[in-house]
């Protein structure tokens, strides 16, 4: 009984987050005390360079989950924009908090073809509309690899978190 009431109460949750249709997202303290409390209007502002995703934890635990339809939605987004033989997309992390990028290639791929598909994403996941969506659905990192289609392994090309200054790119092509 208990576990057909928790998989009941995770559907309607479910449910209602996915008719949210924006992310105004007040928050109040964790603490439980009055004196530790902000008003549910106040909206928490990241601070420069803070983790997008850092940022969404200090969120209630309904919008935390409203964020995680929002990644999910844009992941849906990205994998439609991408033809699915060029760009694969896939959610990664326990909370999908990681978008993963794939490209098939010849391994060791040809650095100029490499390069360009790079700049694609780079160029795409940079645009002001679409660096803020992230950042505010919470997403914590983008990575960017290469699918090796003789040798079937996944060669990572670049990882960069999500910050509120935008990407700030962590792995180089090694």
């Amino acid at each position: 009984m208990a576990g057909k009431l928790l998989i009941l109460t995770t559907l309607l949750l479910t449910l209602t987050a996915c008719r949210r249709e924006h992310l105004s997202l007040p928050v109040a303290h964790a603490a439980g005390t009055e004196e530790h409390q902000r008003p549910t209007q106040e909206i928490l502002q990241p601070t420069a360079s803070q983790s997008c995703y850092s940022f969404m934890l200090l969120r209630p635990r309904d919008q935390r989950a409203t964020a995680v339809q929002a990644r999910l939605k844009k992941a849906d987004e990205l994998a439609a924009a991408f033809h699915p033989s060029k760009v694969a997309v896939d959610l990664m992390g326990d909370h999908a908090n990681i978008l993963s990028l794939q490209f098939p290639a010849v391994w060791p791929a040809d650095p100029a073809y490499a390069d360009r598909i790079s700049s694609i994403v780079e160029d795409y996941l940079t645009s002001p509309d679409v660096e803020d969506y992230m950042c505010n659905s919470g997403f914590d990192e983008v990575r960017l690899s290469a699918r090796g289609l003789n040798d079937r392994r996944t060669h990572p090309i670049w990882t960069a978190r999500i910050t509120t200054e935008g990407l700030l790119k962590l792995a180089p092509a090694s």
